[in-house]
C-alpha cells in the first residue's frame, strides 16, 4: 500500500502546481501585490485557520489526529492576528465581516470535517496548510519585504515558525507520522480527496482576488515561468539552510579540537596536576 504522506503528494501534485500558476501568485511574485490587498488577503487566512486550529483542538483526543497535532510549533492564528494589525490597523477585527463566498466554502469544508463522524479528514486540511507554510513561506516574506520595503521584523510574522529551528526535519517527522495513520482503506481515500478540495478551496480565495488585479490573464509559458521561479527559489533556500547546518557541525567539531589541544599546553597540564595535588593534600 502506497504511504499516506506520498499518496497526498501526488494526488495533489496537480492542484498544487496550478495553485502556484495563479494570477495571484503570479502578481504576487511580481511585487505587483499592493499591501492593502494583501491585507485584505490576510483577512481569508484567517477565517480559514481560525476554523482549523479550533476543529483541531476539538479533535485533539482523536488518536489519529493526535500524531499531527502541533499546536506550539504549527499554529498560525496569532501570528495572522500581529500581520494584520500591521497591515490594516488596530481596527482590523471591524474588516473580518460580511465573510465572502470562497472564505465560507473553506470554512464550511473544514466544519463539515470535524462534526462528522470521521473527524480524521481533518488531516487533509493540516497536511495541505501547515506543509505549505513550511515550504514556501520564507521565499513568500522575502517577495513581501523585497517589494514592499517592509521592515525584516514586521509583517510576515505569519511565514515564521520560531520553535521550529530545521523546517525540513520537521516536515520529515510529520510526513512520518502521517505514515503512522490508522484507518480503513475507504477513509484512506476520502481523506486524499477532502486534501484536494482543501487545495481548490486555496485556489478559490486567490481568485477572489482576481477582478482587482490588472494585466492579461498568464499564458501558458508565463505559468511555467512563474512555477519554475518558485521552485528555484525553494531549492536555493534549501541549499542555503544546508550549508548553515554544515557550517555550525565544522564549528562545533573545530570548538572541540580547540579545547582538547588546549588541554596539551605544557601550562594547562602543569596547573591541572598542581590542582590534583592539591586537592590529595
Amino acid at each position: 500500500m502506497t504511504l499516506l504522506a506520498v499518496e497526498l503528494r501526488e494526488s495533489t501534485r496537480t492542484l498544487h502546481a496550478e495553485a502556484g500558476r495563479s494570477k495571484f501568485m503570479k502578481y504576487f511574485f511580481k511585487g505587483e501585490i499592493s499591501m492593502e490587498i494583501y491585507g485584505r488577503f490576510l483577512i481569508s487566512y484567517y477565517h480559514v485557520y481560525s476554523a482549523l486550529e479550533k476543529a483541531l483542538d476539538q479533535n485533539k483526543d482523536n488518536a489519529q489526529l493526535s500524531l499531527i497535532y502541533f499546536p506550539k510549533e504549527l499554529s498560525r492564528k496569532s501570528s495572522l492576528e500581529q500581520d494584520l494589525e500591521f497591515y490594516n490597523g488596530p481596527e482590523w477585527r471591524s474588516m473580518l465581516s460580511p465573510i465572502t463566498p470562497a472564505q465560507q466554502a473553506y470554512i464550511s469544508a473544514i466544519e463539515r470535517c470535524s462534526t462528522s463522524t470521521t473527524p480524521e479528514l481533518l488531516i487533509a486540511h493540516a497536511y495541505v496548510r501547515y506543509l505549505a507554510d513550511l515550504s514556501g513561506g520564507q521565499i513568500l516574506s522575502k517577495r513581501l519585504q523585497k517589494y514592499n520595503g517592509i521592515p525584516e521584523d514586521k509583517g510576515v510574522t505569519f511565514y515564521r515558525f520560531d520553535l521550529i529551528e530545521e523546517p525540513d526535519k520537521f516536515k520529515e517527522m510529520f510526513r512520518k507520522r502521517l505514515n503512522q495513520v490508522e484507518i480503513s482503506d475507504e477513509l484512506r481515500e476520502l481523506i486524499v480527496e477532502e486534501a484536494r478540495l482543501a487545495f481548490q478551496r486555496n485556489i478559490d480565495i486567490f481568485q477572489e482576488f482576481d477582478g482587482e488585479l490588472e494585466g492579461l490573464p498568464m499564458t501558458r509559458h508565463e505559468q511555467l515561468e512563474n512555477l519554475a521561479a518558485l521552485e528555484k527559489e525553494k531549492a536555493q533556500l534549501a541549499a542555503e539552510a544546508e550549508a548553515a547546518r554544515a557550517k555550525k557541525q565544522a564549528d562545533l567539531a573545530a570548538s572541540a579540537r580547540t579545547g582538547f589541544l588546549a588541554s596539551l599546553n605544557p601550562a594547562n597540564l602543569w596547573n591541572s596536576l598542581v590542582g590534583t595535588q592539591t586537592v590529595d593534600a
